[in-house]
């Protein structure tokens, strides 16, 4: 009686605390660093990503580059013997970023540092572009090349100032280093059309991409692997989270809805870390004692977040609080779990959703391709969850539950739940408390 009693109360603080975790996310007030590209997706993902901001001065055309200082690392020192970031980016810069017009290259000032946030390196430079006698040659061709040689994965965000005096985003990537933009007499940079077509297979590379590159949007799949152990299932749990992702995306993607991004990016560990949680302590009966003693964890870290200049309010703690009792209560075993994984998997899409948005923010989604743009994103994004889970799925997974013993199955899945435990507690607390 008393059991059943508790499951009952779980099952109604459980429905309660769904709603009460996603409200930290849906707080107002998106980042935005000093050169005017929000670093939302380049600080929480640890990709890498760089971008830049162009505009057209009286000094010429100005750009505005920032780049996370660790991916500055991966370039050679101009000095081993006296190491500097900012020479070295600037050396890098002056090297790889070129523009020209009427195929004569435009003159450069030079790369200098400029203020900006803890962890990036900011660089301005002005180019003087020649004027020539051909009528209507206002066409300049922009090279980007940085970090690219380094890193193939490497993707650079240029925003451009538009005809409605408004900045919209370019992407530069390995294969796509160039762009045309007409040069208008009012200061206007503007990029050729690329069509409907190349629009929507750009942003599915796009998505690829990012899924591919963001580590703790797979961790978060392999979690989910450790839960299931049928293909079916895991496909059917893969789309789940791509309907909650696709959902936010579109939402933020329209601004509709904005975000806090340390806020988001800190809900995205903690899905990491509850994914892990149920794989090592569900198959003992014991979410419960987990739930628990991380309610406390979270009282405590909620009281050290007052000292702080904490993104996350206290209700959010307390919403979290919440969660981790009702959930820990409710999830009594592996089977209750993998019944409710569907639904747990969309409502943890809502929060990934948000994270996705931060990339096509910066990217910045075409006004009359915004459709297109959106579909092909979440089209690649899909492509990429799924070729990575038939990978470890067909190249491991299947191997292990068919010719493993149910012993060393559950010794591998321990280790694997706990490495993931650490790594969602790292960056849930890292991204929430520094």
């Amino acid at each position: 009686m008393l059991k059943s009693f508790v499951r009952a109360c779980a099952q109604k603080l459980f429905a309660g605390a769904i709603m009460v975790v996603l409200a930290p996310a849906l707080l107002v007030g998106h980042e935005i660093i000093q050169s005017g590209v929000g670093i939302g997706g380049a600080n929480a993902h640890e990709k890498s990503q760089s971008f830049s901001k162009w505009r057209s001065t009286e000094k010429g055309i100005a750009v505005i580059f920032t780049v996370a200082a660790r991916q500055v690392t991966l370039l050679p020192p101009v000095n081993p013997n006296a190491p500097s970031l900012e020479r070295t980016l600037s050396q890098h810069l002056d090297n790889t970023i070129t523009l020209s017009k009427s195929e004569a290259p435009c003159i450069a000032s030079g790369f200098s540092p400029r203020k900006a946030r803890p962890g990036f390196i900011s660089m301005e430079n002005y180019f003087m572009c020649p004027d020539e006698d051909i009528e209507d040659d206002n066409k300049v061709k922009i090279s980007i090349d940085s970090f690219m040689d380094y890193a193939e994965t490497h993707i650079h965000f240029a925003q451009f100032k538009n005809e409605t005096g408004q900045y919209r985003g370019y992407l530069f990537n390995y294969d796509r280093r160039q762009d045309v933009l007409s040069l208008e007499s009012d200061g206007n940079m503007i990029a050729e059309d690329i069509g409907l077509i190349k629009t929507f297979f750009r942003y599915i590379h796009i998505g690829i991409t990012h899924i591919l590159s963001g580590a703790d949007h797979l961790i978060f799949l392999l979690g989910l692997l450790l839960l299931t152990n049928r293909l079916r299932d895991i496909v059917l749990v893969v789309t789940g989270f791509t309907i909650g992702h696709s959902l936010t995306l579109g939402l933020s993607a329209m601004k509709i809805v904005s975000t806090q991004s340390a806020i988001v990016e800190g809900l995205i560990g903690f899905t990491i870390l509850v994914v892990a949680a149920e794989a090592v302590m569900a198959r003992r009966n014991l979410m419960w004692l987990a739930g628990g003693v991380f309610a406390l964890m979270l009282f405590f870290m909620g009281l050290y977040s007052i000292t702080l200049e904490a993104p996350m309010p206290i209700n959010g703690w307390a919403g979290l609080m919440l969660f981790a009792v009702a959930y820990g209560f409710y999830s009594q075993n592996l089977k209750i779990v993998r019944q409710t994984l569907p639904i747990i998997v969309v409502i943890f899409g809502f929060v990934h959703g948000f994270g996705f948005a931060g990339v096509l923010v910066e990217a910045g989604l075409p006004n009359n391709r915004l459709l297109s743009a959106l579909i092909g994103f979440n089209i690649g994004v899909e492509i990429g969850q799924l070729l990575i889970v038939a990978i470890v799925w067909f190249g491991f997974f299947r191997y292990m539950h068919t010719r493993f013993s149910e012993k060393l199955r559950g010794a591998i899945t321990d280790f694997a739940g706990i490495a993931m435990c650490g790594i969602g507690m790292f960056w849930f607390a890292s991204r929430l408390l520094i």
